[in-house]
């Protein structure tokens, strides 16, 4: 289990030392004394040392860390040219600083004699017990305990409180996304570590999610520099029921590359990144903008029942805006309310006669003439247990009456457990637009904005509100960090192997000649199909190597004599073993069923459709190991292979949980071979389906040593 640092001192220090604070207008040393002296709480005091000052801002300064008297610092700001940090934080160390924060760059992000220089101060820091916030980084905000370690000139304006987490490789990313605070967005912590040459993005989401008061997590990632930590993180979140939502930056070959040359960090391979994801809960945004807007309606909807959200109301004075919005809630798979009988009765006898009432709800404009239709209508659909969510969307500004209905929908919403999206369509924003902003409800710009946010809120909550799912396997294996070319197990071994873990094969026989082929196939009695083996040999079709529904001993003669011809293998770099007869098993679904050492996530189990369609149909799933037979089935829905499992024009189904029970058999092996292997494919697995039921035979197998 990988384990997290302790950085509650990191982010409540007592006592803080600047190193590089500096006198200079407009220069990073005197903003971030300024920002922890002035516009922070550190009990214990604030020392600025440069040995070029005598004083800084007022206060005495000193040569060194060392040099400043009483307890240790708990954080020490550096701030001075690459070149000079290593010789401050053996200084730190030998004061006995408990972290240091290096906001210099210049290190791995750089080339390659950062890289040695940077782990070099991290082996020096940990001698001493000291970790290491950075390099590269533009420093941390505690806004809830009013700290303010950073560099940035206008952090004293960000100043914002709620119950938002947000860490971010990215300072100016991560700065973007904490000036929402003008739209209401209030976040209690922003840490950005930079290079993590020592503490990372997973031990700050731990310690949000150990935090009572941050109660949403966001972060902003450009590679995982452990991806085994970041899930155990993401399932602390996960358990806890805190929203983890991410912005992965790495779909494309491009992002992967920046990033990389950016943060030093491992930008991974984003569809394994992906489901891992959505098998532990994680919202994953495709922008900074949807970051903040969906962190926006966590941030309000930590009062409503979320569980709910997916129940829609579409509120407008606008029959096309409703029609709209109405539109769009079904295209992202949410379902609008059915009201009670109660509420449409009520609705039908308040409402005006040509608008419409049954959901999508237009009061039309007769809300500007009707002071209390808007109050009265509202306070209908609040009041309805069906209605989770209300979508009220004003298509634009009318002034005066467009500030009585938004002022109106606060003050019942407040009252009540439904979670309000408003939502404002105009580029003109008036006095009603100002009304929600002024109450930390800054509405979003547009339906589609709005209707992306809800669909992660419900999304999550499907997940990670259900009951707790059953425990995982046991501790993922180790990573596999070497590139080089692996070996296949021999076929005997690694069938040895398979049905040790419970995995079945057909009846089968090994021959050496054409007349054991043949005595083979008459001993079998059944349809047989012949697989060449070969010392090297992975695929076996490409090589002509497979020949299916041998009927005969004669046949199979033939078939050894052709498959075995050394010339004819001489062309392909191979010598035949001899040949496999494997009895044909019936009619049934292909199924592959892979395990591989991710670079960045550790093992991981991919499971989709197979035999000769694998490459074709590209229908597959990851999920890391250890996984749950929830998340193995909720990652198998999306799939066609499902489609295919609940059976075809009449067809009988396949029952799914044995290929789950099968599936954790398999990554069982894997973890426990870890040491010996490091990848391993069936293809196919058959299943076979009959009136006893659904039977997995293991076709062929490949099992490649570390």
């Amino acid at each position: 289990m990988p384990s997290f640092a302790d950085i509650s001192r990191l982010v409540r220090p007592n006592r803080v030392a600047v190193v590089g604070a500096s006198d200079r207008p407009g220069s990073f040393g005197r903003s971030t004394y300024n920002n922890v002296r002035n516009n922070s709480s550190v009990p214990g005091g604030t020392f600025p040392v440069n040995p070029a000052y005598e004083t800084v801002l007022g206060d005495q300064a000193y040569p060194t860390v060392s040099a400043i008297p009483g307890e240790p610092v708990d954080v020490a700001i550096v701030l001075v040219a690459a070149g000079a940090v290593l010789d401050v934080v053996k200084d730190c160390a030998s004061a006995g600083t408990r972290h240091v924060m290096v906001l210099s760059s210049g290190f791995s992000e750089s080339d390659d004699s950062g890289a040695d220089l940077q782990q070099q101060i991290v082996e020096t820091a940990h001698a001493a017990g000291m970790r290491v916030y950075g390099p590269n980084s533009p420093g941390l905000t505690n806004n809830a305990d009013g700290v303010l370690l950073t560099m940035s000139p206008v952090a004293g304006d960000d100043v914002s409180l709620g119950p938002v987490g947000l860490v971010t490789q990215g300072g100016g990313l991560g700065r973007a996304v904490m000036q929402w605070r003008d739209r209401g967005l209030g976040i209690g912590l922003w840490a950005s570590p930079g290079n993590e040459a020592d503490l990372d993005v997973s031990d700050f989401i731990n310690h949000m999610v150990d935090d009572d008061r941050l109660r949403v997590i966001g972060a902003v990632v450009e590679g995982f520099s452990d991806g085994e930590k970041f899930i155990a993180a993401a399932r602390r979140a996960q358990e806890a029921r805190k929203p983890l939502v991410v912005l992965k930056i790495g779909r494309s070959e491009y992002g992967q590359k920046t990033a990389a040359s950016h943060t030093a960090s491992i930008a991974g391979n984003d569809v394994v990144a992906d489901a891992v994801f959505r098998q532990h809960g994680v919202i994953r945004v495709d922008d900074v903008d949807e970051l903040a807007e969906t962190l926006l309606l966590f941030h309000k909807a930590l009062d409503a029942d979320v569980s709910r959200a997916g129940q829609v109301c579409v509120y407008s004075f606008s029959g096309g805006t409703a029609s709209l919005g109405a539109d769009m809630i079904g295209a992202a798979g949410l379902q609008l309310a059915e009201f009670t009988e109660q509420t449409a009765e009520a609705l039908v006898e308040r409402a005006p006669s040509f608008g419409f009432v049954d959901n999508p709800v237009d009061l039309t404009t007769k809300v500007f003439t009707d002071s209390e239709l808007n109050r009265a209508v509202f306070q209908l659909i609040c009041d309805d247990p069906n209605v989770g969510s209300i979508l009220f969307a004003m298509p634009a500004d009318y002034g005066d009456s467009t500030v009585s209905v938004t002022t109106d929908a606060l003050e019942i919403a407040a009252r009540h457990d439904t979670l309000l999206i408003p939502v404002w369509m105009s580029p003109k924003h008036g006095g009603g637009y100002d009304v929600l902003s002024s109450a930390g409800f800054a509405p979003f710009d547009g339906l589609n904005r709005a209707v992306t946010a809800l669909t992660r809120v419900v999304e999550w909550a499907k997940v990670s509100l259900s009951p707790t799912p059953a425990a995982d396997l046991a501790a993922a294996a180790p990573h596999d960090e070497s590139g080089a070319a692996r070996a296949a197990l021999g076929y005997d071994e690694a069938r040895a192997l398979l049905e040790r873990y419970g995995l079945r094969f057909p009846a089968e026989e090994f021959a050496t000649s054409a007349q054991e082929a043949a005595d083979a196939q008459r001993r079998i009695g059944r349809p047989v199909a012949m697989k060449l083996s070969a010392k090297g040999l992975v695929h076996k079709t490409e090589v002509g190597g497979v020949a299916l529904h041998i009927t005969s001993p004669e046949e199979a003669a033939r078939v050894y004599a052709t498959m075995t011809d050394p010339e004819r293998l001489a062309l392909f770099g191979f010598t035949a073993d001899g040949v496999y007869l494997q009895e044909m098993v019936g009619d049934g679904l292909d199924v592959l069923v892979g395990a591989h050492h991710d670079e960045v996530f550790g093992p991981v189990l991919t499971v989709g459709t197979g035999g000769i369609e694998t490459e074709i149909e590209k229908d597959v799933l990851h999920l890391a190991i250890p996984f749950t037979d929830e998340q193995f089935t909720r990652a198998l829905r999306p799939l066609r292979l499902w489609q295919r499992m609940q059976g075809v024009r009449g067809g009988r189904a396949a029952d799914t949980a044995q290929l789950a029970h099968m599936a954790q058999a398999f990554a069982t092996m894997f973890l426990e071979e870890a040491e010996r292997l490091a990848e391993i494919e069936i293809n196919p697995l058959r299943m076979v389906v009959s009136a006893s039921g659904t039977d997995c035979v293991t076709l062929d197998a490949v099992l490649l040593a570390r």
